[in-house]
């Protein structure tokens, strides 16, 4: 899964590509990097143990990711994997209840969701980037996740996750109820690193709620306005749309643009609950490197082609977008770590051509 979190941080991270703005975004400090890395948590970071991190002389791009801030794949309560120890792969949503004990087997064997045997394989928690991200950020992590308010548009939700035998507006057959989520699917998030480990790492932490693919939220009737997205009766394009949703709120909130009309609308506390910390401040090289994984490729069960499309179709966009930067002279860059080279060298393919569309 290319948004799993494989730890093996002796293999360094390669570039595959980068993309600058095109002429009609004028002279706009922004561009887009694709690189391949076994673990985009732990090798993409600042890596401050690392004294040459110089750019090449041929290229703009430095020898590592070197990224401030990681985009985190997360859950509405942002409680990381605490509620179960593994999960399936294959988008299966979160049960109402959790498996009973004669679903664990004394020998290991487990027949149930949060089991070793569900569907296509289990994820461990340190396999998936929340599990890292709350592994690696410890304690103060958690406590930080717990003081984030509950988010002022949750109440606009039916739920957050709609279950395979619910109707689409049945409540009781639904989990995790809108009113008490954190970080609503489709919004996103922000925090310290946490823990010293993480802080090796990052100066902050973007969460985002990715959609089940085939169980998304049911579509209420304010969340149109609210995420700045067309609501589609089909399925899959509801969850597409979220999905973008996830990508362009976390540029927002790691890029510090709060001009858009989205951020504009939204309560400057429930994005940022710690106000003293500045995330937004640009290193000394005044360039901010976000790190990107690709939302929705692991739990979530996007396809792989679904999942590279709207990640290239919402960061071309963002390239391309020649609205004003909240610091002009700030170079903002855009850093997707993936697994495969075959999938990096496809998110490539599209960018390419999703850019050259939007000239």
């Amino acid at each position: 899964m290319a948004a799993k979190a494989w730890y093996k941080p002796s293999a360094l991270p390669q570039l595959i590509a980068r993309f600058d703005p095109p002429p009609a975004a004028g002279a706009s400090k922004r561009a887009i990097e694709v690189w391949t890395t076994t673990c985009i948590v732990t090798n993409f970071g600042m890596r401050r143990d690392i004294a040459d991190q110089t750019p090449h002389e041929d290229r703009k791009s430095p020898l590592l990711p070197s990224c401030s801030i990681l985009i985190n794949p997360a859950n509405p309560n942002l409680t990381g994997p605490n509620s179960f120890p593994y999960f399936p792969r294959g988008g299966r949503p979160q049960p109402l209840q959790q498996p009973s004990r004669e679903a664990h087997h004394i020998m290991g064997y487990v027949s149930q969701w949060g089991g070793m045997d569900v569907g296509g394989g289990m994820l461990f928690s340190a396999e998936a980037i929340d599990g890292l991200v709350h592994q690696l950020g410890g304690l103060r992590l958690r406590a930080e996740c717990a003081l984030v308010p509950t988010h002022r548009y949750s109440k606009a939700y039916a739920n957050q996750q709609t279950q395979p035998e619910s109707k689409e507006n049945d409540r009781e057959n639904s989990i995790e109820n809108g009113d008490d989520a954190k970080c609503p699917v489709g919004t996103a998030v922000i925090t310290s690193p946490g823990g010293a480990e993480l802080q090796k790492h990052y100066d902050a932490i973007v969460h985002t709620t990715p959609p089940f693919h085939n169980y998304p939220p049911t579509m209420a009737k304010d969340l149109k306005e609210i995420l700045g997205i067309e609501k589609s009766s089909e399925l899959h394009s509801w969850s597409r749309e979220l999905l973008r949703s996830c990508y362009r709120q976390s540029f927002i909130l790691a890029f510090g643009n709060n001009n858009s009309r989205v951020a504009d609308k939204q309560n400057s506390f429930m994005s940022n609950p710690f106000g003293f910390l500045q995330f937004d401040k640009p290193s000394a090289q005044q360039i901010q490197r976000v790190a990107v994984p690709l939302l929705g490729s692991g739990c979530r069960d996007f396809p792989k082609d679904v999942a590279l499309e709207v990640a290239a179709l919402e960061s071309a966009s963002w390239l391309s977008n020649d609205n004003c930067q909240k610091m002009k002279d700030v170079e903002n860059i855009v850093v997707f770590g993936l697994l495969e080279v075959e999938d990096a060298e496809e998110l490539s393919a599209k960018l390419e051509r999703n850019i050259s569309l939007l000239q």
